[in-house]
């Protein structure tokens, strides 16, 4: 009988973590309990965003399985964090009070080739991270202005409004339908 028991419970376990997070599937970013991070979260199947990870950190970061990282920080490269990993590293020095279009094509563009899953960070995870997943919400998980900015502006995520408004005027005039068609993801272009 215990065998039975003991059968039928690691079943169940194992089918709770084989299904689907529901989280995920309605788009809400889900945050991963952590010892090493404040601001860490998964964003979809493929992407997670968070602060400046410590060496710790990048340890837990892989064990997640994830993949790549891009470092949107200008003055901290992670490579002496990532010298016995084999995490595959990309960076753009950004600074959030001059982002612009084209950084956010960049990022967008490194993402979109990047192998999966992908971490993006910068300083505290709030405002460039915040802004590229915005961003990436648009073109890539067809979501509205309205909604991608409504998350990118959530307490939870920490964006400093009153130090970078300019993010949300990037956002809103963001073309979206440009980005897509340059990214090659025109056929996703419909939105919700």
């Amino acid at each position: 009988m215990h065998k039975v028991s003991a059968f039928i419970f690691l079943s169940l376990i194992s089918l709770a973590f084989s299904l689907p997070n529901k989280a995920l599937q309605e788009g809400v970013s889900e945050k991963i309990d952590s010892n090493h991070f404040h601001n860490l979260y998964q964003v979809s199947d493929g992407l997670y965003r968070s602060e400046q990870p410590s060496k710790k950190g990048m340890k837990e970061v892989e064990a997640l399985g994830i993949k790549s990282i891009l470092n949107l920080r200008r003055h901290k490269t992670n490579e002496k964090k990532l010298k016995d990993s084999d995490l595959h590293l990309d960076r753009i020095p950004l600074k959030a009070a001059l982002l612009n279009e084209e950084d956010v094509f960049t990022a967008l563009s490194l993402i979109d080739r990047a192998e999966k899953p992908l971490l993006v960070h910068c300083w505290h995870g709030s405002d460039r991270t915040g802004a590229i997943v915005a961003a990436y919400r648009m073109v890539f998980d067809n979501w509205s202005k309205e909604r991608a900015i409504a998350e990118f502006t959530e307490d939870r995520f920490g964006y400093h409004k009153s130090r970078f408004p300019n993010l949300i005027t990037l956002l809103k005039d963001l073309n979206v339908k440009a980005l897509q068609k340059k990214l090659g993801q025109e056929s996703r272009s419909g939105r919700e």
